[in-house]
């Protein structure tokens, strides 16, 4: 549930179900149920899925740079622009999927591969300021909690 509280201790195991999730929720369903949107400028469950790929890039490199750079800066990007110029690259969900998941993997050994101290390393980000490595991964997760709801109520509808 977005907002809730995630430590460290769980978020990788957070993280992990959101691959199981996301491929429950997308893998049952027709290409023109994804294609469709749910409502006048809202995304469709591929353009959601799209995003989630693109998202998952960002954060990536914002995890990679705080581990290993003195407080990076880290740039803000706007999904919005993103998820117009880029959802229609990939005609197929599961070419946007199977891109999530071969980053989502990446992130997840990056973040196994923490010592507990590296949770507590830091970046600034443009428009947030001071981010930790656990803040972001919290970010993460609250960011995937949103979009599978999303998702589920595209599906729905």
């Amino acid at each position: 549930m977005p907002g809730t509280r995630v430590t460290t201790a769980d978020a990788v195991d957070r993280l992990k179900a959101t691959a199981r999730d996301l491929v429950s929720l997308v893998g049952g369903a027709d290409a023109a149920r994804l294609r469709r949107s749910p409502g006048r400028g809202e995304w469709s469950p591929a353009t959601v899925v799209a995003h989630l790929a693109d998202a998952e890039l960002v954060y990536a490199f914002r995890l990679r740079a705080i581990v290993a750079e003195d407080k990076p800066l880290l740039a803000a990007f706007d999904e919005a622009a993103w998820a117009e110029r880029f959802a229609a690259l990939e005609t197929d969900t599961r070419q946007s999927l199977a891109r999530w998941r071969a980053v989502r993997e990446a992130t997840i050994r990056l973040l196994e591969s923490l010592a507990p101290a590296e949770w507590d390393r830091t970046g600034m980000h443009q428009a947030r300021g001071v981010m930790s490595v656990a803040h972001v991964a919290r970010l993460l997760v609250d960011h995937d909690a949103t979009h599978l709801d999303q998702i589920r109520a595209a599906l729905a509808g």
